[in-house]
């Protein structure tokens, strides 16, 4: 059921509930007076004002008012022309929950209009019908007028809390979500940029160790026997080599972190660039100052991705010469690298993640990256970059 007609049902129950409560005492004292036209005027007025609390919530304030006013009339005229007080016959149960609608439902100085209109509806007919200033009287209308209000303010008040506790708890439950869904992307993220670090050069490695082997066995050379043997074993350690990262990458994924899984550093420089060598390539290697212990360990491991993707790319689209400089000092790791652009290279001989995973890794780090040809030398493919160290710590 829509949850306006299920307010609306109950306003009515609630309308319908005042008229049965004021009505009954009203019809048993006619029944034992003499009436007139004027009397069930004011029983109709009394059936109006009660039937009102069912109209919407906006109305809350301008029907208390009118429940102050029907109280002290219908006192009034009942005094007038019976001459009875009406002791209590009126519209005294609508009148305790107009209190209360007002309470809950108006804001600012008209829910204070409200409250006077009702307060002095039942004390102008307590004065009429000649009660005095006796505490349970002063206690009728309190009782009658500011405790239903207060019942208002406090409920409207506590389900205004409930939502809002609701409703943080809504977007801080949407605010974990998309933190694991970005941490995830983010997981995923770093997983293909390491994979393709490492797969890409041994698989680089092994296809460029398969291709010499295939023309050294196609020109059934016996001088190239040798090279093609070597090759073939090149291949195989390219391979294990591959098997040994994938291995560790697993490895680490499952949460084992052990010494015999740790992660590669340029402490294993030499081993990278002889492998690079046993390819045919020419590593021209310059390094000044590197302490591969004396770097933190995310940046050591950064460091040592970011060679090895450099390497790959100029074994895969340079000429074989590759010129590679490290320089590490008190406050920054800088890594340079120029190869000559191979002319069998096509127009696209690449997908561009390896170098998007090496300007990623340097913004983690706060360095700067410049990658792509040398402006001062056509032909040439150029990359620079730096870390800081201290702010890698």
């Amino acid at each position: 059921m829509d949850e306006n007609r299920k307010l609306r049902r109950q306003s009515l129950l609630i309308a319908f509930g005042c008229v049965i409560g004021d009505g009954a005492p009203f019809l048993l004292g006619a029944a034992q007076r003499e009436t007139g036209p004027a009397v069930w005027l004011v029983g109709a007025a009394i059936l109006l004002a009660d039937l009102a609390l069912a109209l919407p919530a906006r109305t809350a304030g301008p029907v208390a008012v009118v429940h102050g006013i029907v109280r002290f009339a219908a006192a009034a005229v009942l005094l007038a022309v019976t001459g009875v007080h009406d002791n209590g016959i009126g519209n005294s149960t609508g009148l305790v929950v107009a209190g209360y609608r007002a309470g809950a439902w108006v804001d600012g100085y008209r829910s204070w209009v409200a409250l006077a209109a009702l307060a002095a509806g039942l004390s102008a007919t307590q004065v009429l019908q000649g009660y005095d200033a006796a505490a349970g009287n002063i206690l009728l209308a309190l009782t009658n007028t500011v405790i239903p209000f207060l019942l208002g303010r406090h409920t409207t008040g506590r389900s205004g809390y409930i939502a809002e506790v609701q409703r943080r708890a809504e977007q801080q439950r949407r605010d974990a979500a998309q933190a694991l869904t970005t941490a995830v992307e983010t997981e995923r993220a770093d997983i293909a940029r390491d994979l393709h670090d490492t797969i890409s050069h041994h698989v680089s490695a092994v296809g460029v160790h398969a291709a010499a082997a295939r023309l050294g066995m196609k020109s059934g050379l016996p001088t190239h026997q040798e090279r093609t043997i070597a090759s073939l074993e090149q291949v195989e350690t390219s391979s294990r080599s591959a098997l040994n990262d994938l291995r560790r990458m697993l490895d680490l994924l499952h949460g084992n972190e052990s010494d015999g899984v740790r992660q590669p550093g340029l402490g294993a420089l030499d081993d990278l660039v002889e492998g690079i060598r046993r390819t045919g390539s020419t590593v021209n290697l310059r390094v000044d100052g590197l302490d591969p212990p004396g770097l933190p360990s995310s940046l050591n491991l950064t460091a040592y991705r970011t060679v090895q993707e450099l390497l790959t790319n100029a074994l895969r689209h340079g000429d074989g010469v590759v010129d590679l400089s490290i320089v590490q000092t008190r406050v920054t790791l800088r890594i340079t690298s120029a190869n000559t652009i191979s002319r069998s290279a096509g127009p696209s001989p690449g997908t561009g993640r390896g170098l998007d995973g090496i300007r990623h890794r340097v913004t983690l780090f706060a360095g700067s990256a410049v990658l792509g040809p040398a402006p001062d030398t056509p032909g040439v493919w150029r990359a620079d970059l730096t870390f800081p160290i201290e702010e890698s710590r």
